[in-house]
């Protein structure tokens, strides 16, 4: 069983000692904490995932809000396309932000984007008119 359905099915159940309590929790949030390729693919695959970021996306984001509160992603497939490929509505949430007038409040901003698990956009949603064609002229030119 690997660590994510493990904490899933812990956090389910009812804990008996604070210190177990305490454990799981550490062990969990690591288990857990994902960067975004991980969330979007996983989204593709399943039609929809969410996770704690970690890493430079997450670190980033909480120095920006100047809040250590963790970084939720959430991603839901709108749309298929062919092969492993979809539309994406993506949110990011963080608790505890911040106010500039004091307190804190939720951060939540939304997207969407199309993508494929092999990290290219989906063929089909392409302008191929729209991309410059490069000749062998044009190319040498750019070789001067």
């Amino acid at each position: 069983m690997n660590n994510k359905i493990a904490c899933h099915t812990l956090a389910g159940r009812a804990v008996v000692s604070a210190g177990v309590a305490a454990l799981l929790s550490l062990v969990c949030t690591n288990a857990l904490a994902a960067a975004p390729k991980d969330v979007l693919f996983a989204a593709i695959r399943s039609g929809q995932a969410s996770e704690i970021l970690n890493g430079p996306v997450a670190e980033n984001w909480q120095s920006k809000s100047h809040s250590t509160a963790p970084v939720l992603m959430s991603a839901k497939v709108v749309k298929r396309y062919k092969g492993e490929c979809a539309r994406l509505s993506v949110t990011m949430r963080q608790e505890h932000v911040p106010l500039k007038d004091g307190g804190a409040a939720p951060l939540e901003f939304s997207y969407e984007l199309n993508l494929c698990t092999d990290g290219s956009p989906p063929a089909e949603t392409v302008d191929w008119s729209a991309v410059p064609q490069e000749t062998p002229e044009r190319l040498r030119g750019q070789l001067r």
